[in-house]
């Protein structure tokens, strides 16, 4: 933010700069109104100052009175005017000229606290740009709009009627969605909103400010009641469009940031940290809508257990971060092979469950086999690593009950185990309940 300082006295104007570097504003200071506005000629677009603080006393006129002159030519750019001596006159008059704030010299805390919080209040009101869907059908209302909307630097897409405008936001993300509600063609603003808040997509809580120029209670309380975040009559004033605009694109984004800060808290309280797989209580957030869905619809749903083979003795042998680099790589190992759909569980030290659905006990030993075959060869650590792994299905007997299922998994392990390790156990009851069902009628 570049700020220009008009105060004569050199302590009170030190204070102020010193104040404004803190903030990281670029600061200029200027000891008369014929410096200040010196200052402000030789400025562009480019380098336009942002904020002018004006002192009630300077050396060649008042503060009111610079003000009062700068208005006329730089009426975007907002001023402060401080003073020792306030009064009604004073407010009054100052407020007439434009100032947008007034604060005493008399309280430096205070005014060092008010000058902060309004720095940095008008730091988060820069949206820095954004994209805007506009819908109007009057080209001279349009025209206006769409540059009251550039000159905020922000992307705008327009059209002039409802139809064209929904098909426009299904397929684009908008920071704002701006209609007028009065809209020729078969889709008013209204209608266009209500549809847009009855979509199925993260677009549909997009803002929404309604433009009309009629200003009647019963109206704006139905678009309230459709959706819409707020209003504006038209012809809109550039400032108070300006706002409305900034506040509800800042408040999108707020939200947008919060929402991520929850998928990414979700996500951590979700995922195994050393391997990246899902966890325990994602596992058991997943399971019984699998099982709900397999049953549902009638598709198979498979889980695979899988325990390293002597995992201990790596750890004893060769140490725990040895032993963390063979669990990561092979959980990645397991992900990387694979199905989209299919949940790869860490559920314990060196045990992972894989949920498979649409995937019958015969396909399942497949894969078991499969995977059971890429451990042994993976090497991780240049250590021979092997897996047993039980496999079981979802069958009737378990009453849609996913620790059934996991048990009868388990104890194919514990088989596997039991037989020698580094092989593929499958549920006797699962593979049963297959044949029964493949064998033909007689």
């Amino acid at each position: 933010m570049k700020v220009l300082i008009l105060e004569n006295g050199r302590l009170f104007q030190k204070i102020l700069q010193d104040l404004l570097i803190e903030l990281n504003c670029t600061v200029s200071c200027v000891r008369t109104g014929e410096e200040g506005l010196n200052l402000l000629l030789n400025t562009t677009d480019d380098t336009r100052y942002d904020l002018i603080i004006a002192s009630q006393h300077i050396f060649d006129k008042t503060g009111s009175e610079f003000i009062s002159h700068c208005k006329n030519t730089y009426q975007k750019i907002p001023i402060i005017l401080l003073t020792s001596e306030p009064n009604d006159t004073l407010l009054k008059n100052a407020r007439t000229a434009g100032i947008k704030d007034i604060f005493p010299k008399t309280n430096i805390t205070y005014l060092k606290s008010s000058i902060r919080y309004y720095v940095q209040g008008k730091k988060n009101f820069d949206i820095q740009g954004g994209k805007i869907l506009y819908v109007e059908d009057s080209p001279s209302v349009a025209h206006i709009v769409t540059k009251y909307l550039k000159n905020l630097k922000l992307e705008v897409m327009h059209f002039s009627n409802a139809e064209e405008a929904f098909h426009a936001f299904s397929d684009n993300e908008f920071d704002l969605i701006i209609t007028d509600v009065m809209l020729e063609g078969t889709m008013d603003g209204l209608s266009l909103v209500r549809m847009i808040r009855a979509a199925n997509t993260d677009s549909a809580k997009t803002p929404i400010l309604a433009m009309t120029s009629h200003d009647d209670t019963q109206l704006r309380i139905d678009l309230f009641h459709a959706g819409i975040n707020d209003y504006v009559t038209k012809p809109p004033v550039e400032e108070e469009l300006a706002a409305r605009v900034n506040n509800l694109i800042i408040n999108k984004r707020l939200a947008d940031q919060v929402l991520q800060q929850q998928r990414e808290a979700f996500n951590i309280a979700m995922t195994d940290k050393l391997t990246t797989c899902h966890n325990r209580h994602s596992l058991a957030d997943y399971a019984p809508k699998y099982i709900k869905d397999a049953l549902r619809y009638k598709h198979p749903l498979s889980v695979m257990i899988l325990d390293l083979d002597l995992f201990k003795a790596i750890n004893d042998e060769f140490g725990h971060t040895t032993g963390d680099i063979v669990l990561s790589s092979i959980g990645k190992l397991l992900m990387s092979s694979c199905r989209q759909g299919d949940i790869v569980s860490r559920i314990g030290g060196e045990e992972f469950l894989i949920l498979l659905p649409h995937c019958d006990i015969y396909n399942a030993m497949k894969k078991a086999e499969v995977i059971r075959s890429m451990v042994e060869l993976s090497k991780p650590s240049d250590l021979t690593v092997t897996t047993s792994i039980g496999v079981a299905s979802l069958i009737e007997e378990h009453n849609g009950d996913f620790d059934k299922l996991y048990q009868a998994a388990d104890t194919a392990v514990y088989n596997s185990k039991e037989n020698g390790r580094n092989q593929v156990t499958a549920d006797h009851k699962s593979i049963e309940v297959s044949e029964l069902a493949q064998a033909p009628n007689e």
